[in-house]
């Protein structure tokens, strides 16, 4: 992750994801609310002070921002918060979706990758199903969205292995996430396994697109400097 960031915003990332992580079974709302976009916001931060383009810049803060917003709703007790956090992540992934296809490229090849996945979030939607009840509507529009962007990262051309692994890394989590909240009885000791995936899969996000941004330019810039 080159360019102006600052290793010590790399470093508050990980120590606040830490520190939510310990304090997750002992605390609860309104103080998670607070505690629980911080590494959020530093990979917001961590974008910022990247040398991507401005247009990447844009989007990836966006996906960022939207994310953000999420997190607070799903913090926040009542009936339509879920759907209120599921709209914040759609829209989330819209921005991811965009930035995923700009610079990807569809390849026979890829799809095949893409199918093993694709499997695995049919039979999970399958297995879930008859546990959504009235939030089946919401769910099932949310998944096509996740579904897109995952397989959106699929087709990124240059230097995807980061994006493709924290795509499938979001995924996972949002299926863990979906198994605590219809179908198993949802506690904060899963709760640690669901945030530990989904910090984890955004930071791969933010650090995949900054690092192949900067490999990119360092490869123009090499042969900008040959042909000179």
């Amino acid at each position: 992750m080159a360019g102006r960031i600052s290793k010590l915003s790399i470093v508050l990332f990980f120590l606040s994801s830490v520190l939510y992580l310990g304090l997750l079974p002992f605390i609860q709302y309104p103080l998670t609310s607070f505690i629980k976009p911080i590494p959020i916001f530093l990979l917001m931060v961590i974008a910022l002070q990247s040398n991507v383009n401005i247009t990447t810049k844009k989007l990836l803060i966006t996906a960022l921002i939207f994310s953000l917003l999420g997190d607070i709703s799903l913090t926040i007790p009542g009936d339509m918060t879920l759907k209120i956090g599921i709209l914040f992540f759609m829209l989330a992934h819209c921005a991811y979706i965009t930035l995923y296809f700009k610079d990807g490229q569809f390849q026979l090849k890829r799809l095949v990758y893409f199918l093993p996945v694709l499997a695995f979030i049919v039979l999970s939607y399958y297995y879930m199903l008859p546990y959504l009840g009235k939030m089946t509507i919401p769910v099932t529009v949310y998944l096509c969205f996740l579904t897109f962007m995952v397989f959106s990262a699929f087709l990124v051309i240059q230097h995807p292995l980061l994006i493709i692994s924290g795509a499938c890394l979001f995924l996972v989590s949002d299926f863990i996430f979906a198994l605590m909240q219809f179908v198993f009885s949802e506690n904060k000791y899963s709760n640690i396994l669901i945030m530990l995936s989904y910090y984890f899969a955004q930071f791969l996000l933010v650090a995949g697109l900054i690092q192949r941004q900067t490999i990119t330019t360092t490869v123009f810039s090499k042969l900008y400097h040959v042909e000179k």
